[in-house]
């Protein structure tokens, strides 16, 4: 979604930082568009694992992190209360960030950036940094071995505040998840920070970023399925 620059610095979506939460989501209102109903939305069908063949086929999937190309790009359905809509992000391009390559994703009118190990770095708006963290945030340590436990303390800056983060995640396990897009097998993680934000988000090889990210603040939430993936050419 998400990071030397965060550096400046969610992959993985992720999403845009206030110096008091961390999604990795953009600040600015979903674009308004089809999208099931709310209720519809909100349904959660019965938890199937992955097991077998197809497990040991993920876990051997996860154990490094994706590579991103320029052009890739994935479209979600975003729900944030009783509000539908839309988010595109895109790989811009890969930039060398004080002799370390960045991928800089373009979401709306933002450019986020992150490592290669897809930890987030902060934000810039028409090239000027708006956030940064540092380090950047894991919101993914490979391999996604179910049961990794991992920790994060850093300090996370907008234009309004310098805050401390201490964050942990943990791999829950692998799941069967259905979106829009279809029906993936995931490496679900669970991360909960210190100012009260909580994430789920599922992981799935098949489309080198999330497919699904749910995020709770108090009694606020939202959610992100995944609609369309379109990878750039490998060639």
């Amino acid at each position: 979604m998400a990071a030397g620059l965060v550096l400046l610095v969610s992959a993985l979506a992720l999403p845009a930082c206030s110096a008091r939460s961390s999604p990795p989501r953009p600040p600015e209102s979903p674009r308004p568009a089809e999208a099931p109903a709310p209720a519809e939305a909100r349904q959660t069908p019965p938890v199937q694992p992955v097991t077998g063949s197809a497990a040991i086929k993920l876990l051997a999937a996860v154990q490094k992190p994706p590579v991103w190309r320029p052009g890739d790009r994935w479209i979600y359905g975003v729900l944030v209360g009783t509000e539908q809509g839309t988010k595109t992000v895109e790989v811009a391009e890969v930039r060398d960030i004080g002799n370390a390559p960045f991928y800089v994703l373009r979401v709306g009118e933002l450019e986020h950036f992150y490592t290669t190990q897809l930890q987030w770095a902060g934000h810039a708006r028409d090239r000027k940094i708006e956030s940064r963290i540092n380090p950047p945030l894991p919101w993914f340590a490979w391999p996604l071995d179910p049961g990794r436990r991992w920790t994060y303390r850093g300090t996370l800056q907008d234009s309004t505040a310098s805050v401390q983060r201490e964050d942990t995640f943990l791999v829950l396990g692998a799941e069967v998840v259905e979106v829009p897009a279809g029906r993936f097998n995931a490496i679900k993680i669970l991360h909960e920070g210190d100012k009260g934000d909580r994430n789920e988000y599922w992981y799935a090889p098949d489309v080198r970023s999330y497919i699904k990210w749910v995020w709770h603040r108090g009694p606020s939430s939202s959610e992100e399925l995944l609609r369309e993936f379109h990878a750039a050419s490998r060639n």
